[in-house]
């Protein structure tokens, strides 16, 4: 266990429920009571993609004892603040709230997985809002569409290959009853995490969870993901044309899934390159050659094998090519030259800050543990800060010629 992450007490239902409690002794009076159930975009098929988001829409409509709207309203009554995020592998609603409303949310929780109505005339008019989201988002969004893209091409047979928005001619046929099904399938008891973080008694807790949770039952098996993405056996590279005032290029290679013991080095690698102002591909291409207006390049932590990403938006007449060769240079770089000690300290010491000032909130807390419960191992949390702490110069440029592999890499370019 990390001397900095907080303990946490866990309870789990007859009926599977699992309940978390992060207490953290800050008489803040604030409490964090989150949602988190094991669904996200992978659990979707072709010609069925963004139901899992879709769904998360509707969570705000009418149920047996709520008018649609009326959960917002019931959250901003005790000055609670809400939202909600669907993702590759789970969906997320939290409800930050004082302590003495604690149970109202649990309440809504429960209301919503067991009554959800969904009417077809509450979903008709919420598809709508969702095609407005994928136009504004993705759509009519270079970097968006880039993004969506790149996941098409990467992955050809594993759900990974759309984003959690899904595809526009799936947002416009699916049915009510599509909706129906995948919340009978997927949001029942056994397939949820209740996590309560902040100032809060684990006792009371698990008594109210029991109260309102206790009688919801089960409707059916979990189905498993079975998909494998078979190995990629060649270089990709696209071309797609978009309106944009600039050029935007992604490159990608695979990594495995959020377990391995690998993601610790990668998120170093992911630092050194792109974390602030003094990271190698900000001084570089930012600054020096004024190449990028904007440039990412990160390691996704998922369920199954993700990818690392390198993205950037190209200066007005900069040429993605150009900035093409520069990123390629850079990957270069790390597998050819040991990082040296003191870059390497300097990163270990931020990625360490970035770590301990996430565990000062309970939302952001509340986000942490989740995402591991939710995906089914805190052990890579756990062994984090002392993962990092080993990392050396060596092992970053193993890990770099480990993955960064151009003969498997997929390169996605966006001209005008």
């Amino acid at each position: 266990m990390g001397d900095t992450l907080p303990a946490y007490k866990t309870k789990t239902l007859e009926n599977g429920l699992q309940i978390v409690v992060v207490p953290m002794e800050n008489d803040t009076n604030v409490v964090s009571t989150d949602i988190f159930y094991k669904v996200g975009s992978r659990n979707e098929i072709m010609g069925k993609t963004g139901i899992a988001h879709m769904l998360e829409h509707m969570n705000f409509k009418s149920s047996k004892n709520l008018q649609a709207g009326e959960f917002d309203k019931e959250v901003k009554s005790i000055g609670g603040v809400n939202n909600a995020s669907t993702s590759f592998d789970y969906t997320h609603y939290y409800i930050k709230s004082s302590t003495d409303n604690m149970q109202k949310s649990i309440e809504l929780y429960a209301e919503l997985m067991q009554n959800l109505t969904l009417k077809d005339e509450e979903f008709q008019p919420e598809r709508d809002v969702v095609t407005e989201e994928r136009r504004w988002r993705t759509d009519n969004n270079p970097l968006g569409y880039l993004y969506f893209k790149l996941f098409n091409n990467a992955y050809v047979y594993h759900p990974y290959h759309w984003t959690p928005i899904g595809f526009m001619n799936d947002i416009r046929t699916w049915t009510i009853e599509d909706i129906r099904d995948f919340h009978t399938t997927y949001y029942q008891p056994q397939n949820a995490i209740l996590v309560v973080t902040g100032d809060v008694e684990p006792k009371k807790v698990f008594e109210q969870a029991q109260k309102a949770f206790g009688e919801i039952k089960n409707s059916a098996d979990i189905p498993e993901v079975k998909f494998v993405e078979p190995e990629q056996d060649g270089a990709k590279k696209v071309t797609i044309h978009k309106e944009s005032e600039v050029e935007m290029i992604a490159i990608t290679f695979h990594i495995p899934d959020f377990k391995s013991e690998d993601q610790v080095t990668l998120s170093v690698i992911s630092e050194i390159l792109y974390s602030g102002k003094s990271s190698r591909l900000y001084k570089e291409l930012v600054n020096k050659q004024r190449l990028v207006n904007s440039v990412y390049a990160y390691n996704m932590e998922n369920t199954d094998p993700g990818l690392f990403i390198f993205m950037a938006t190209c200066n007005p007449g900069v040429k993605a090519k150009t900035v093409e060769k520069e990123l390629i240079k850079q990957i270069n770089l790390l597998k050819e030259e040991k990082v040296s000690k003191k870059e390497l300290e300097k990163v270990k010491i931020n990625t360490k800050s970035d770590f301990i000032y996430s565990l000062e909130s309970a939302t952001s807390v509340a986000n942490l543990y989740g995402s591991y419960l939710v995906r089914g191992d805190t052990t890579p949390l756990m062994n984090y800060e002392e993962a990092v702490n080993k990392i050396t110069p060596k092992q970053v440029q193993n890990i770099a010629n480990k993955y960064f592999n151009f003969n498997k890499s997929t390169t996605v370019i966006l001209k005008k």
